[in-house]
């Protein structure tokens, strides 16, 4: 069976003259991205006892130091 053309709107890129691909890339409008809270802790008074500071965690039990053979 036949089908009837397609009937598409005209963009943006059917324009012959000013068609560079530059103003067609969606990448070169994007923006870095926006920073929507801020990044500070805000510390009461009464939280001012300091802790010890933590060991890293590492897997399993914790590593020797090496020693070098004395063979």
């Amino acid at each position: 069976r036949t089908q009837p053309p397609p009937r598409l709107p005209v963009g943006p890129c059917h324009k012959f003259a000013d068609n560079y691909y530059c103003s067609r890339d969606g990448r070169r409008e994007s923006l870095p991205p926006v920073v929507v809270a801020a990044a500070q802790k805000s510390y009461s008074s009464d939280s001012a006892v300091t802790t010890a500071e933590k060991k890293p965690v590492t897997p399993g039990p914790a590593l020797k130091k090496w020693e070098i053979s004395k063979d």
